[in-house]
């Protein structure tokens, strides 16, 4: 191993393709100076990181030091945030936009990897019954005495309840989970039947992701430090999470994407047009995917 790997702690290991397995076709796309190479996967497209951290280790680092700021929180209010329309605060609003398109007041959601509980709140005051599950103990005890809503500390495997969801939100998750395909399986199986899930996941076919590719290529970067390794462990596009989500049990329904400029709050009559296009045809590095429970 060498001296860079070395600074990521933990333990690695090699993977293939979380979809299709050790029968996958892959193709290499580039390798760093530690000895991380990102692969492709010709079968679904999806693209990943091998070898990486074992799901012990990438535990260990969501609960890290460096994953919040506590002193930020000591005298931080929900109330505050939103009167200030603070931090995610528009990226929030989109998650909000997107659940009314599917979804009525009055229909439940459970929120996984609900970081600490913004989207949840939001949920609640627009009439749904909400409640999350984060990893993190950091997150869970600010979503819990902060912000204020019903979350629990574990991951979705370990999640009992008999109660049936009419939706699941899985919002920047699906990239940083050891096993993605058995995680929506876990989704699938805490929603009724017809319910839906919601996907916000790394684009490896956006414009500006293709675009630093394209300089790797020839030679002008060498870091492939934009796919977000360690913690990202995985990027897609719509064919790769059509198919992990068929495989699941879902039916692929919609797709579009969100520019920095929608979820900063940053849209202006110069930028509408291009906003609006960037959305509808899902351009930007970012994905938005819904399905429905078969």
């Amino acid at each position: 191993m060498t001296s860079e790997k070395k600074k990521l702690e933990g333990t690695f290991s090699d993977v293939f393709c979380p979809t299709c397995g050790p029968n996958e076709d892959r193709t290499s796309i580039f390798e760093r100076k530690d000895g991380i190479t990102f692969y492709n996967c010709r079968n679904c497209n999806i693209e990943y990181a091998s070898p990486r951290l074992v799901e012990s280790s990438l535990l260990n680092l969501y609960e890290g030091d460096s994953w919040r700021d506590m002193s930020y929180y000591e005298n931080w209010t929900y109330q505050n945030w939103k009167k200030e329309k603070g931090k995610d605060y528009f990226l929030v609003q989109e998650n909000i936009k997107l659940a009314k398109i599917f979804l009525n007041p009055g229909a439940s959601i459970l929120d996984v990897g609900c970081d600490i509980g913004l989207t949840v709140k939001a949920l609640e005051e627009c009439g749904y019954y909400s409640e999350g599950i984060e990893v993190s103990k950091v997150g869970s005890k600010i979503a819990k005495e902060k912000t204020g809503i019903k979350v629990q500390n574990l991951k979705l495997e370990d999640y009992k309840s008999d109660k049936k969801f009419d939706g699941v939100f899985l919002l920047d998750v699906l990239e940083h989970l050891h096993d993605p395909v058995q995680v929506l399986s876990e989704c699938a199986y805490n929603l009724k039947k017809g319910g839906y899930i919601f996907l916000h996941t790394p684009h490896h076919r956006g414009i500006s992701t293709r675009y630093k590719k394209y300089l790797h290529k020839k030679g002008l970067r060498n870091d492939f430090k934009h796919f977000g390794f360690p913690e990202h462990l995985y990027a897609f596009d719509k064919k790769s999470l059509k198919v992990m989500l068929d495989k699941a049990g879902f039916e692929t329904l919609h797709f579009e994407s969100w520019p920095n400029q929608l979820t900063r709050g940053n849209i202006n009559i110069f930028n509408y047009c291009i906003v609006k296009l960037i959305k509808i045809f899902s351009l930007s590095d970012y994905i938005v995917c819904v399905g429905k429970k078969k």
